[in-house]
C-alpha cells in the first residue's frame, strides 16, 4: 500500500479516540498473522531445500539408470555381432553340406546308370552268345541310351 491508502485504512479502523482501545487486540491479531506467515515461509523454504536435495538424488539415480542402460545396450550389440558371426558360419557349413549332398546325389545317379549299363552289356553278351540278334538289337538301343549319359 502507499501512504495515503494506509492512512485511510487506519482512519477507517479507528475513526475516533474511543475506538483506539481496540488497537491492542488488533496488534495481537496482526502479530499472530505475521507468525503464521513466517511459519509458512519457513516451511516453504525447508520444502524447497528438501526438493533440491531430492532433485539431485533423482538426477543421480537417472544418470545411473542411463549408464546401466548404455552398458546393457553395448552387451546386446556384442551378443548380436557374435550371433551374426555364428549364423554366417552355420550358413557357410550348410552350403558346404548342400554341395556335398548334390555331389553325392550325382554320384549315386551315375553309379545307378553305370550299373544299368553294365547289366545291359552283360545281357548283350548273353544274347550274342545265344545268337538272339533281334532281342540284342533292342538291348543295344537301351545300352546306347545309357551310354549317352557318360559321354556328355
Amino acid at each position: 500500500m502507499d501512504k495515503s491508502s494506509a492512512l485511510e485504512y487506519i482512519n477507517q479502523m479507528f475513526p475516533n479516540e474511543a475506538s483506539l482501545s481496540g488497537v491492542e487486540p488488533l496488534m495481537q491479531k496482526i502479530q499472530n498473522e505475521i507468525r503464521t506467515v513466517d511459519a509458512g515461509i519457513l516451511a516453504a523454504v525447508r520444502q524447497q531445500s528438501n526438493s533440491g536435495t531430492k532433485a539431485k538424488e533423482d538426477l543421480a539415480a537417472a544418470t545411473r539408470a542411463v549408464e546401466e542402460l548404455m552398458y546393457k545396450i553395448r552387451e546386446i550389440k556384442t551378443k548380436a555381432v557374435q550371433s551374426e558371426t555364428m549364423v554366417q558360419e552355420i550358413c557357410r557349413d550348410i552350403k558346404k553340406l548342400d554341395f556335398a549332398k548334390k555331389h553325392i546325389t550325382t554320384t549315386i545317379t551315375a553309379l545307378h546308370r553305370l550299373t544299368m549299363l553294365v547289366s545291359a552289356v552283360e545281357q548283350l553278351q548273353v544274347m550274342a552268345s545265344k545268337r538272339q540278334y533281334k532281342e540284342a538289337a533292342a538291348q543295344l538301343e537301351v545300352s546306347n541310351i545309357s551310354l549317352q549319359f557318360f559321354l556328355l
